[in-house]
């Protein structure tokens, strides 16, 4: 009889802080299984990175990933912070920095069946006392938010479904899992996705567990779920230690050739109780240099001081988004430029703009897109985006801060009344000193935010047959593309003049 202990973290997050901590935990884990004679994995479920923290931003996940690596992870998936944010070119950099398998077996080349980049696996196997233990991993299951950057993923539970069945040589078969925890009863799943929806073969763990036999133990993130117990669905274990490291799971599995037993389960605090190991401080140390570096460089100076707080002013118009629709407009040769105003953080000082603070003012992995719309549907997206609690309520895709106006560009002026009822919010639109046109098509530049193809009830514009969304430079973020408008145009004045005007009942 063999006993493995899974050591398991997930949605950490970009915590970086945290996981000295958690690399002081793991080491007195292994310390106490190597004096029981007990094996150990350590695994992570996914999105160890963040897009909001700059260590993360700046090197597009590597940070995260040098840090598991110097931690001894065994394994890890990608989560949708990896995948849904820089591109397939920056996957490829994420896999190829880090020597332990990274796994997302739904995860496929646009045009065929292999791996989207060189290096993704779908599963990795260890040998242990000669048996043999199967670590696969699955990541979100939304295919729109793949396509856009040229790959592509299939439900995780028919993938699973076919490759579960060619692992039986395993002893045991680990599922690491970012699909969430999914819900607790059958009826409420199938509340959320009706069996003639698009949206029901997208599962959690728990109806993974149900749907494809002969995974053993799920390890679970997404969700940020806390199980302090582990969960039973059939013959199938699961476990989930909440979000940003504040835990460390520890799973005791029973192995011989016929069978796999759970016998422990329990999540360890992480907390400031918990010293940070001097060796990954060192390490942390060393990436914020590397990554600091590269905060440092010159991208161009600014004439003037460019205002943009817009968390602090969500209901006015700012230099700096000002500046950015208008380079959204001619980068995209468009007919005109919107975009929320609230994907711009804060301002630019005048002096020096270095890369460090214009990531500062534009944080986060927003694309820019284009395409051609009418008039009607950008009428639309602007009653949309007008309504107060859109302006003001914080936003989760923005980690808090509120979404703010329209931000449009220098030929377009904007009157409106937010407390307006809806299809009443925009009171005049002009384009080039016209009314906007409902019926005519307009190149509209904006962010994937406000113009996509993923079809969601909470789309600004839905596309009507015939239209498309560009991409615009799909590997760059909005802080990459402004950069290099910035270092073309310097030195940058801020616009002029009044674009919008606000009127009330």
């Amino acid at each position: 009889m063999t006993i493995l202990t899974l050591l398991h973290t997930n949605d950490i997050h970009g915590r970086l802080d945290q996981m000295p901590r958690l690399a002081t935990l793991i080491a007195r884990e292994r310390s106490l299984a190597r004096d029981e004679g007990r094996h150990v994995l350590l695994l992570d479920a996914g999105d160890s990175s963040e897009r909001s923290v700059w260590e993360s931003s700046i090197t597009k996940g590597r940070a995260s990933f040098f840090m598991l690596e110097a931690m001894g992870y065994d394994a890890s998936t990608v989560g949708n912070g990896e995948t849904f944010q820089w591109g397939l070119g920056a996957l490829a950099k994420l896999v190829e920095s880090v020597h332990f398998p990274v796994l997302a077996a739904n995860l496929f080349a646009i045009d065929s069946n292999q791996p989207p980049v060189p290096g993704l696996k779908s599963h990795a196997i260890f040998e242990i006392e000669k048996l043999k233990i199967a670590v696969v991993g699955v990541t979100v299951d939304e295919p729109s938010a793949y396509t856009r950057f040229g790959y592509r993923s299939e439900f995780a539970a028919d993938v699973l479904g076919d490759l579960i069945p060619r692992l039986q040589e395993a002893q045991a078969i680990i599922l690491l899992s970012h699909l969430g925890f999914g819900y607790e009863t059958d009826e409420e799943y199938e509340k959320h996705h009706p069996k003639d929806s698009p949206r029901a073969r997208i599962l959690g763990d728990r109806q993974i567990a149900k749907a494809v036999p002969g995974i053993d133990v799920i390890v679970g993130g997404h969700s940020h779920t806390l199980l302090n117990e582990m969960r039973r669905v059939g013959d199938t274990v699961i476990v989930q230690a909440g979000d940003y490291g504040k835990f460390l799971g520890r799973l005791d599995l029973e192995i011989d050739s016929d069978c796999v037993k759970a016998i422990r389960y329990q999540v360890i605090p992480c907390d400031e109780n918990v010293p940070p190991d001097p060796t990954l401080s060192g390490v942390l140390d060393l990436v914020r240099f590397e990554a600091g570096a590269m905060l440092k460089a010159k991208v161009g100076d600014a004439a003037d001081d460019l205002d943009g707080d817009v968390d602090l002013k969500p209901d006015h118009e700012s230099a700096m988004t000002n500046m950015m629709a208008d380079a959204f407009r001619e980068m995209c040769s468009a007919d005109l430029g919107i975009f929320l105003s609230g994907f711009v953080a804060r301002g630019l000082a005048r002096g020096v703009i270095t890369r460090g603070k214009l990531m500062d003012a534009i944080p986060g992995s927003a694309h820019v897109t284009a395409g051609r719309v009418t008039g009607a549907q950008i009428l639309g997206m602007l009653d949309k985006a007008l309504a107060r609690d859109q302006v003001m309520t914080p936003a989760h895709i923005l980690r808090g801060r509120a979404l703010g106006l329209p931000a449009v560009s220098s030929n377009v002026s904007l009157t409106y009344n937010m407390d307006a009822p809806q299809g009443k919010r925009v009171v005049e639109c002009k384009v080039d000193g016209q009314p906007i046109d409902p019926q005519r098509s307009y190149r509209l530049a904006t962010t994937y935010w406000t113009l996509n193809d993923s079809g969601d009830p909470d789309s600004y514009i839905f596309l009507q047959e015939g239209q498309t969304v560009e991409m615009i430079r799909i590997e760059q973020v909005l802080w990459e593309i402004m950069e290099d408008w910035i270092k073309a145009k310097s030195p940058i004045e801020a616009p002029k003049g009044v674009r919008l005007l606000g009127v009330r009942n």
